[in-house]
C-alpha cells in the first residue's frame, strides 16, 4: 500500500514540476513590444564555430577555392549620380561613412573573391577605409585617392601590402579588352568619374600580376563571430528594445533608414526615403545586420587647403548599435592602432556574435548620435 502510495505521489510532484518549468520558460520569451519578462542574462546556446567552407563574414557558403583566402575591399561610389550601384545587394559587409562635403562612400568587403560580379562605380580611396582593410589584412581596391590614402598605402607598402588601383592599372579598358582589371561602362553615366567597374575574375587577374598572396597570414581579423547555427537574441541586460525600423543621419543629405520585413528576416535599406536598388537587377538591398558605430568626425588638419574638406574618423573605440530580428543591443566597438582589426563587443566584454547573413556597417558622427531613429513598433 505505502509503495503503491510513493509511486502515486512521485508521479504527481513529477507533473507539478514540469509544468512549473513550463511557465518558466514561458516567462524568459522576448513579447512584441520589446519588453523582457524575466529574460535570460545570457545569450542561448548557440554554436558560434563556422566551418571552414563558410564565410567568416556571413556563415554563408563560400567556393573551396575562397577557404582561408584574404578578403578583398573594394571602394564604391554613393553620389546621386552613382546609384543605383552595381552590385549593391552582393557584398558580405558594407561599410559607410562620411568622407567629404557631407557625402559618403562605401566600402564593399567580400570573402569570396570569386562571388564578386560586376561592381561599381568603383572610386577613390580616403585614409580611413584603407586603414580598416589593412587592419583586416584585406585586398585594397579603389581607383585613385585622396593625397592622405596614397601617403598611407605608400607607408604600408613599405611593410609589403599591396593594393589595386584602377588608375594606375586597366585605366582605358573595357569590358571585352584583355589585359584590364577596372573598365569604364559609360551607358552608367555621362559623367567618366561614374562608370568605373571592375568583377571578381578582373581582381583575381590583377592580384596574380602585381604578385599578391591571396592566402590569409592574419588570425582573428574579423569584425565580429558569426553564429553558425541558431539565432541571436539581444542581452537582457543590454538590449535597446524592439526596432523595427532605425534612421541613422550622416549629414542633412545622406540618410539611411532601415526597415524590418518581418516576412524575410531582413532590414530593407532606403536612402533619404528612397530604396536603394542594385542596378543590376533592382534588387533591393537586405541586410540581416545593421551595425551603427558612432566615432568623432573632424576635419582633416592640414595646411593644404584643398584637403581640409576631408573627414578624420576617430578609430579608437566607442558606442555601438547592433540591430537583428527586429531587435535593437547596445554594443560597443574597438580598433586601436593601424595594423589592427576593427572588433565589436557585446555589454559582457565578449567579441559580438551575429547572425548569419550580410552586415551593414555605417560609421556615424558622435555628433548626429542623438538624430538617430528608432521605431519601436509597425
Amino acid at each position: 500500500m505505502k509503495s503503491k502510495l510513493f509511486k502515486i505521489l512521485s508521479v504527481m510532484l513529477a507533473i507539478v514540476f514540469m509544468t512549473l518549468c513550463f511557465a518558466s520558460c514561458k516567462g524568459k520569451e522576448y513579447d512584441k513590444t520589446g519588453d523582457s519578462t524575466g529574460s535570460p542574462s545570457a545569450e542561448p546556446s548557440t554554436d558560434a564555430s563556422v566551418p571552414s567552407n563558410l564565410s567568416p563574414l556571413t556563415g554563408l557558403e563560400i567556393s573551396e577555392n575562397a577557404i582561408g583566402k584574404r578578403p578583398v575591399a573594394v571602394m564604391v561610389e554613393n553620389s546621386p549620380a552613382a546609384r543605383p550601384q552595381w552590385g549593391l545587394s552582393t557584398p558580405d559587409i558594407v561599410l559607410e561613412g562620411v568622407v567629404e562635403g557631407g557625402i559618403t562612400r562605401m566600402m564593399w568587403i567580400y570573402s569570396d573573391v570569386t562571388q564578386i560580379p560586376k561592381i561599381g562605380p568603383v572610386r577613390s580611396a580616403r585614409h580611413d577605409y584603407v586603414e580598416i582593410a589593412y587592419g583586416m589584412n584585406a585586398v585594397f581596391a579603389h581607383w585613385g585617392g585622396s593625397n592622405q590614402a596614397y601617403s598611407l598605402l605608400g607607408t604600408l607598402a613599405n611593410k609589403g601590402y599591396v593594393d589595386l588601383d584602377g588608375k594606375v592599372i586597366g585605366t582605358n579598358g573595357n569590358e571585352s579588352n584583355k589585359g584590364y582589371y577596372f573598365f569604364k561602362d559609360p551607358s552608367h553615366s555621362n559623367a567618366t568619374e561614374h562608370c568605373g567597374y571592375t568583377k571578381g575574375t578582373y581582381l583575381q587577374a590583377a592580384m596574380e600580376k602585381k604578385g599578391i598572396n591571396a592566402e590569409q597570414t592574419k588570425t582573428d581579423w574579423a569584425p565580429y563571430t558569426v553564429i553558425a547555427k541558431g539565432e541571436r537574441v539581444p542581452f537582457a541586460s543590454s538590449t535597446a528594445g524592439t526596432c523595427k525600423s532605425i534612421t541613422v543621419t550622416f549629414s542633412n543629405d545622406y540618410k539611411h533608414t532601415f526597415k524590418y520585413d518581418d516576412s524575410t528576416g531582413l532590414y530593407l535599406n532606403f536612402m533619404n526615403s528612397s530604396p536603394m536598388l542594385d542596378g543590376n537587377n533592382n534588387k533591393q538591398m537586405a541586410v540581416k545586420n545593421v551595425i551603427v558605430m558612432y566615432t568623432n568626425v573632424d576635419g582633416y588638419k592640414t595646411s593644404n587647403k584643398n584637403d581640409q574638406k576631408l573627414r578624420e574618423w576617430d578609430l579608437t573605440s566607442g558606442e555601438a548599435l547592433y540591430i537583428t530580428n527586429g531587435y535593437g543591443e547596445r554594443i560597443t566597438w574597438k580598433k586601436g592602432d593601424q595594423s589592427s582589426p576593427l572588433k565589436f563587443y557585446g555589454q559582457d566584454g565578449k567579441e559580438l556574435t551575429v547572425n548569419k547573413g550580410q552586415t551593414w556597417i555605417g560609421v556615424v558622427p558622435t555628433a548626429n548620435k542623438e538624430l538617430t531613429k528608432i521605431v519601436t513598433a509597425g
